[in-house]
Parts: structure tokens; sequence; C-alpha cells
């Protein structure tokens, strides 16, 4: 039999030919399993980057926040390492959502994040112990301070609600903070169309703070909180809390 295929063609048509078969193979897709198991190893890179800095950098470490839902964390990163740490965070966050594609997928339903109260740990400062940079957070600081501060973040925030002012009373809503028992809280407005960013970090130092004081004091005492709000009014240029049973 008389081959009439042109020599100098044969790799062409070979390449040609591997890439038609592999076009046709589908890759299995990565579980749900898989792409945490990802999220997780780059959350543990992350991790590494901002652990045993030298106190010899302490002036060149800023904290950088990481909030996924209601969960927000706070890593301590060099200057030099910040190029690296966006990119592990991009990396981080993409892989979520990924992960969060193939649950719903899978009919997975996935609540959105709702804080009945703010809480999340907060950073307070910098400090170098053993000779290595700590973030000195609301969940580690000492309960001597976290008195302290959590006195000076209460007055804080009701100076802000106390200037507070409305012309209505239809975009305010509530929050809570915690008082002397878990559960047991008072309730503050604010105005949902603009921004409180500020008031959250603020409050949920503030909650934070006091979880951690009454869970020192003994065994923690659980209080219903029988009281709820009926209605936020703006009553005299001040929005009101009415509370009912």
């Amino acid at each position: 039999m008389i081959n009439y295929l042109n020599p100098a063609l044969k790799p062409f048509i070979i390449l040609l030919a591997v890439t038609l078969l592999f076009s046709g193979c589908k890759k299995d897709e990565l579980t749900v399993t898989e792409l945490g198991n990802m999220a997780e190893a780059k959350l543990k890179e992350i991790q590494t980057l901002s652990a045993d800095i030298p106190c010899s950098l302490q002036n060149e470490v800023a904290v950088q926040e990481i909030s996924t839902g209601c969960s927000v964390t706070y890593y301590p990163v060099k200057a030099a390492d910040q190029v690296q740490f966006n990119k592990l965070k991009k990396e981080y966050f993409d892989l979520l959502g990924k992960q969060a594609d193939a649950m719903v997928k899978q009919g997975v339903m996935i609540d959105p994040c709702f804080e009945s109260i703010w809480v999340s740990e907060q950073p307070i400062r910098l400090e170098c112990k053993a000779d290595k940079v700590e973030l000195i957070t609301s969940g580690n600081i000492s309960i001597e301070e976290a008195k302290i501060l959590a006195t000076q973040s209460y007055e804080e925030i009701m100076a802000a609600v106390n200037a507070q002012t409305c012309t209505s009373g239809s975009e305010w809503v509530s929050t809570a903070l915690i008082k002397d028992k878990i559960m047991k809280v008072e309730f503050i407005p604010y105005l949902r169309t603009q921004d409180y960013s500020a008031l959250k970090k603020k409050v949920s130092l503030y909650n934070g703070l006091k979880a951690r004081i009454i869970e020192a004091q003994g065994p923690i005492d659980f209080v219903r909180n029988e009281l709820k709000v009926e209605s936020i009014d703006c009553i005299n240029g001040k929005p009101v809390i009415k509370l009912n049973k």
C-alpha cells in the first residue's frame, strides 16, 4: 500500500488528533470537600505569612482583615508581604466562591449572614511579646484591661447614639448591647441607609469585651431577653426605640 501522506505534515496531523482526543474528555469537577480543603490550605498560607514577625519589624506591620460571612479575622502583615497577602486573600475567596457554587449545584441552600448581636473579634493594637509581633484583640486582651476598654467603648457608643438626629423613623433599625448577663441586652438605633461600619466595629468590640468579662466572672448565667423592639419612632428629632414584651 502506497502512503501518499506528505511526511512534513505528519507531526501536525498527530498533534491535531491528540488535541481532538483530549478536547472530547471533560475534566471532572472538583467536589465541595476538595474545594474546602484547598481553601483551608490557602488560609494556612495566610496564617503562616502573618506569623513569627520579629519585633524589629513592628513599625512595618499593618493589621489586615479577612471577612467571610459573619466571621472576621485580622492578621498582622509586613509591608513587604502586602502584595503576597492580597494575592493569597484573592485566591482564598475564589476557592470559597467555587465551593459555594458547587454546594448550590448540589441543592444546598446557603443562608445569608444574619447577626442578632454584633460580637465579632476586633483588633486593638500590636505588641511585642517573646521577640515576636502579637496582635492584641478583644479575644485575647487581659480581663483587667477589657473592663476599662468596655466602659470607654460604651461611653463612645452612647455619645454617637445620642448625637443622632432624624426626620422620620422609617429608615431606622436597632442592634443590641450586652449588659451584665449573656442575652440581657439593651437596644440602640442606627440608620441603615448610611454607612454604619464604624458603629458596628465599636459595638462588636464592646460586646466581645463584655462577653469575655461575664465569662471570666464565673459560671455564665444566661438570661432570656424578654424585651423586643416594637418600633423606632422619630420624636423631637431623635430616634426613639419602643419596646414590648
